[in-house]
């Protein structure tokens, strides 16, 4: 059996062998922290926000692990961080279209996982 760098079984779907999935790790990684799922779901659903109403929306206590959150998630691409130059200082989390399209991709997992618990 033929085996990535990773470890895993090198997919191939013609012999059956099973999928790698090390690619997402990093990924899943970030996006099963603290407040990270509630943060792309609420930018989904409210559009761009600034840290302060982000925190008030999620009753985040902690500011660091926010701006922490905040900083992965726009490090792996799924936030952008829009500066405005005015004072005070005014910054803006999106999501980017790679955000949007992890997001549209976790709505059959929702339906899924609320469909398994009824």
């Amino acid at each position: 059996m033929t085996k990535n760098a990773c470890g895993c079984c090198t997919p191939n779907d013609s012999t059956g062998m099973p999928t790698c999935y090390c690619p997402v790790d990093e990924l899943l990684d970030i996006a099963s922290r603290k407040h990270a799922l509630a943060i792309i779901g609420l930018l989904a659903n409210d559009g761009p926000k600034r840290h302060s109403e982000i925190a008030d929306a999620l009753d985040v206590n902690s500011s660091s692990v926010l701006a922490n959150r905040l900083h992965e998630l726009t490090e792996v691409g799924l936030l952008e961080r829009r500066s405005y130059d005015r004072v005070p200082p005014h910054v803006e989390y999106s999501l980017t279209a790679d955000g949007r399209s992890f997001e549209e991709r976790l709505q059959p997992l929702l339906e899924w996982a609320t469909n398994e618990g009824a």
